[in-house]
């Protein structure tokens, strides 16, 4: 009786801890759907110790949901247990990412479901500790959030995110890693930064007006920074390339880009995003189609056509549904408030058109009911995307 007592305690230990859990599974998909209909999770709900991630299963296979991006935060502020740098854990001895991914690398069908993880280029902590990383605008203001450009290029915050970026290929196998907020937007005029300009363009100094002020929207300056950032991805590239004895060589590398809704094809290059550039260093660009309030879906079709008309290879889009709405909530606190439903689904169903076939609505944290059922109505039923 007291041996089957203990036996009985062991399991119950066991079954609680569930150590499996943060062992990370293998998420390598062999053959990646048609159609990628993919939903961005949150840093805050990955890290989240009472996330239901049976209920969101569920959820994504209600909606019709064929992929899954896990954000897995910054070089400051990890999902996970990171070796390199420990003390960036958000929760010690914690792999929130293996458990997360576990819970949704697979759908009801039995069918693989890819996951993606995201990597967020902020640097607040780090710049709050050591501000001399920070960007610094043409004014001499110094960001509080983006590194410099030197710092990307030549410094040891670019260094750490592809070091961050070959930790994640190493230890999981996603099926794509995507930067998110990587800028080169007005926080690139610090002595250090004018040095890189100068050694990468041959220029004597910055672009100026004929007052003597720094010409911000010079394209010279849009061709040098969207550079910087390509260089940084190829480096990323390059890391994923090693990682698992070659075998990392599969796994996608995207940026997060915003769109230019006036002149698509140009992309941005005043955030350093010209997408004919970026596209010789990443494998996929992610189309901030950000609606908010006053942006009607229709947008949506005209970026994608015009990026079609101008030659891209549209395989290499993804567009991304922003459910932000640009306003607070009175109701909830001031929280943000999400855009209607209707819009959402009008948004998801224009959005694969013109050879795209990879559509990402994001963040998981605004999704309401009304949300869930507007993608089941678009991805439930659909086998194939508008053209």
């Amino acid at each position: 009786m007291i041996l089957l007592t203990v036996v009985a305690v062991l399991v119950v230990a066991v079954v609680i801890a569930a150590p499996w859990r943060d062992v990370p599974p293998d998420l390598a998909v062999e053959d990646l759907p048609e159609e990628l209909r993919s939903v961005s999770v949150d840093f805050g709900i990955v890290i989240d110790p009472g996330t239901d991630w049976a209920a969101i299963d569920a959820r994504l296979d209600e909606a019709g949901v064929t992929a899954v991006d896990l954000n897995a935060g910054r070089v400051e502020f990890t999902a996970f247990d990171w070796p390199a740098h420990p003390d960036a854990a958000a929760e010690s001895g914690a792999d929130h990412l293996a458990r997360a991914s576990r819970a949704l690398r697979e759908s009801a069908d039995g069918s693989a479901r890819p996951v993606g993880l995201i990597v967020d280029a902020y640097v607040p902590a780090w710049i709050a500790e050591n501000p001399s990383l920070a960007g610094t605008s043409a004014e001499g203001v110094r960001s509080q959030y983006l590194p410099s450009a030197h710092q990307l290029a030549r410094g040891e915050v670019g260094e750490r995110l592809v070091q961050y970026v070959a930790a994640l290929g190493e230890r999981y196998d996603p099926s794509q890693i995507a930067v998110t907020e990587l800028f080169l937007s007005g926080f690139h005029f610090g002595e250090e930064d004018l040095a890189l300009f100068q050694e990468m363009t041959g220029a004597v100094d910055w672009p100026r007006d004929a007052d003597g002020t720094i010409a911000e929207s010079d394209p010279a300056l849009g061709a040098w920074t969207s550079q910087v950032i390509a260089d940084l991805l190829a480096r990323m590239r390059a890391a994923l390339d090693d990682v698992r004895d070659g075998a990392g060589a599969h796994i996608a590398l995207a940026v997060d880009v915003r769109v230019n809704w006036t002149d698509p094809a140009l992309g941005d290059p005043s955030s350093g995003q010209d997408y004919t550039v970026l596209l010789e260093a990443a494998d996929r660009l992610v189309l901030w189609a950000y609606l908010y309030a006053q942006r009607p879906p229709a947008e949506i079709e005209e970026v994608t056509a015009a990026l079609e008309d101008a030659g891209f290879d549209m395989s290499r889009f993804t567009v991304s549904v922003g459910l932000w709405s640009g306003r607070a909530s009175a109701e909830d606190g001031g929280s943000e408030e999400s855009i209607p439903a209707e819009t959402l689904q009008e948004a998801v169903g224009l959005a694969a058109t013109n050879g795209i076939t990879s559509v990402n609505v994001s963040p998981l944290s605004l999704m309401t009911d009304e949300d869930w059922q507007a993608l089941a109505t678009v991805w439930g039923s659909r086998a194939t995307p508008t053209s």
